[in-house]
């Protein structure tokens, strides 16, 4: 570590370097702007866009707990993304099979009470 900061201390002290007056100068200027504003806008969005995923994966599934979720997302933004992967989990969980027998019109009447005897036996 001491090898590479007394080189970087003679590499900057030498006269090597000479500022350009050339396009080159005019390219650094703009690189170094679009790196400076756009980078940190673009990375904003990104974030954004990620810890809302759940949110939108449990609108396209319709969960039956959409509410509980957004305010998870809302929470994962402040909590810096602690409550993500919960959220994701969450919004991915399906709940199809728990109520499937109740909603479901092929099965007659009695053969549905019939299985409600058999669990509580």
């Amino acid at each position: 570590m001491q090898r590479i900061s007394i080189l970087l201390c003679l590499l900057l002290s030498c006269n090597f370097v000479q500022a350009s007056t050339g396009i080159e100068d005019n390219i650094a200027d703009v690189a170094s702007w679009v790196i400076l504003l756009v980078l940190p806008l673009a990375g904003i969005y990104l974030f954004w866009k990620v810890h809302i995923y759940p949110e939108k994966v449990a609108e396209k599934k319709n969960h039956p707990q959409l509410n509980a979720i957004k305010s998870m997302c809302l929470l994962s933004l402040v909590f810096g993304g602690l409550l993500w992967p919960v959220a994701l989990i969450w919004a991915n969980y399906d709940y199809g099979n728990q109520n499937q027998s109740k909603n479901d019109p092929d099965i007659p009447k009695e053969q549905e009470e019939e299985n409600l005897n058999t669990i509580e036996n």
